[in-house]
């Protein structure tokens, strides 16, 4: 995996990714309980945030995602909080379980741009899953951009430790595609600041212990509801439910897909 955010930044993907997490558990907590749903595989789990948050909770939940390094780190993370539970390398468009689960869970906005792509995963999912199984997916619609952000620089940071996270992002829309380019930068808090000298300021330029810059470029899609619509039954389901969560000036939304045989 050769994206910075799923490799060297998988120690800050909790934090930067910066989601309503308790809501979102919440929310999903709902929907599996209403349809007696226990068994769960979360496709592009990331670094199982939703995978331990819900094995917390009593679900029986793995966690598939094609990240080496995400998966490496959900490991340890799982072991340290003592949370009994199982991570796979493998990707979402193959991955099949022992047996047939009751759901699936694929999240920030994990699913595929183009329409092939979508139902190879949609189909995949469809096999994995037990008659009437569900899927629940994230999506972000066109209706919901704010055009004025587009185009322009976004700073966000956080600090971790003994570490300040500084992200810039410029986001550009092709077609119904957000091609977004982050420059992400690791300042580490080795030492206290002093003024330099003429000779100083210039080699500090070098050190590469002051600060780390890596560059991740990603692709999401806008989907309307009638898309979504659309796509689910050219794979064996439907759409039983929609729901969203605000996300600072935007809308996170969800669907919940169940498969009709």
């Amino acid at each position: 995996m050769k994206r910075p955010l799923y490799s060297q930044l998988v120690p800050y993907y909790e934090l930067i990714e910066d989601r309503d997490w308790h809501n979102e558990i919440r929310l999903i907590t709902s929907v599996l309980t209403a349809h007696k749903s226990e068994s769960v595989v979360d496709l592009g789990c990331g670094t199982g945030y939703h995978v331990r948050a819900l094995t917390k909770l009593g679900f029986n939940v793995t966690g598939v995602d094609i990240s080496k390094q995400n998966i490496e780190f959900a490991r340890k993370r799982a072991e340290k909080e003592k949370i009994r539970t199982r991570f796979v390398i493998d990707s979402y468009y193959r991955y099949q379980p022992d047996e047939s689960v009751d759901a699936a869970l694929c999240l920030n906005w994990s699913i595929p741009v183009r329409d092939r792509e979508v139902k190879r995963f949609l189909d995949n999912a469809s096999t994995m899953l037990r008659p009437h199984g569900l899927l629940i997916v994230d999506f972000e619609r066109q209706s919901q951009i704010v055009w004025n952000d587009v185009g322009r620089p976004f700073v966000d940071s956080w600090r971790q430790k003994k570490q300040f996270i500084v992200r810039v992002s410029v986001g550009q829309i092709v077609s119904n595609v957000l091609c977004s380019r982050d420059v992400y930068v690791i300042y580490h808090d080795s030492s206290r600041p002093r003024i330099p000298n003429e000779a100083s300021r210039y080699k500090a330029a070098q050190r590469r212990d002051l600060a780390k810059v890596y560059v991740d470029y990603s692709y999401v899609r806008f989907f309307s509801l009638l898309e979504i619509r659309r796509l689910a039954r050219r794979s064996g389901f439907r759409v039983v439910k929609n729901f969203l969560l605000p996300r600072n000036r935007y809308k996170r939304n969800y669907a919940v897909l169940q498969k009709l045989s």
